[in-house]
């Protein structure tokens, strides 16, 4: 990392045992390379790292695209991280080499088509952050029915179209980041087709209200992030259909001024986050 490569071909010429041809002809299988924050890497020569398998790539703060890592020749590649200005899914490098993980954060993708996300399917883990996203195609979660971790941060997802799903499937998907994204209402079906998340993180949003029944797929929710959200208006009891909530965090909203805060309901609560405001007359919470 913090070199100056401008190749990945020049990895072979560093470490010549790195690639097949070598004297023990047995080429090696990495944990991980990093070539983050290499700013001039820009190229990848076709077949420079012929047969070198690799479990996680890391070209976050590179000039290199996703789709220039299929022609290296790796024989193996599971997880990979890149950060272009390009404006791609890397589908190919993902059907190529069957990804279980792809983050192209902060890459001007914008659109994603119905031909991207035919090749998607291998993915348990996608991160999308900062991508220019407005909406997503009808189907998205379908078409990577092992998808596990989700990661949308950073859009412009004003409204969200998680689960516009024709075929009505619900996904295995545990772990959604929506945070950053201007969100200001939730619609009561937006978390109708991932009833197994786990972890579903909003902060840094516009919510102003919440309301029970927005919850009422989330049967398995354990941990529910909500910090620099205004929160104004909530529900009577709004977190009653979480019965499974552990992890509440609410720091940095308007929560205290509410007339009723509701926390009623959260049986299973055990860790709570608040900044209490700076009030002359004391603050009076049921818990």
């Amino acid at each position: 990392t913090l070199s100056c490569l401008q190749d990945m071909g020049e990895l072979a010429g560093m470490f010549p045992d790195l690639v097949q041809g070598s004297s023990s002809g047995v080429s090696w299988t990495l944990k991980m390379l990093d070539l983050s924050l290499n700013w001039g890497l820009k190229m990848a020569s076709p077949g420079s790292l012929q047969g070198l398998r690799v479990e996680i790539l890391n070209l976050r703060g590179t000039q290199l695209g996703a789709v220039a890592v299929k022609a290296l020749g790796l024989e193996k590649l599971d997880v990979l991280y890149a950060q272009t200005a390009t404006a791609e899914l890397a589908a190919e490098t993902v059907a190529h080499f069957e990804l279980q993980g792809l983050t192209v954060e902060r890459s001007k993708i914008g659109y994603i088509s119905h031909e991207a996300l035919a090749s998607c399917r291998s993915l348990e883990i996608l991160g999308l952050s900062g991508t220019g996203l407005t909406e997503l195609p009808p189907g998205f979660l379908a078409a990577m029915p092992r998808l596990r971790r989700l990661d949308l941060s950073g859009n412009r997802l004003q409204i969200t179209t998680l689960c516009r799903n024709e075929t009505g499937d619900a996904s295995g998907l545990t772990t959604l980041n929506l945070s950053g994204n201007g969100l200001s209402t939730l619609p009561p079906a937006t978390f109708s087709c991932v009833p197994h998340l786990r972890e579903l993180l909003l902060p840094y949003n516009q919510l102003l209200s919440l309301e029970g029944h927005l919850f009422q797929d989330l049967q398995q929710l354990e941990t529910l992030n909500l910090d620099k959200n205004p929160l104004l208006n909530l529900g009577k009891s709004w977190l009653a259909a979480l019965p499974a909530l552990t992890t509440l965090s609410l720091l940095d909203t308007q929560i205290l001024r509410s007339p009723d805060p509701g926390f009623w309901g959260a049986k299973s609560l055990h860790t709570l986050s608040l900044r209490l405001p700076a009030l002359d007359a004391p603050a009076v919470l049921s818990l």
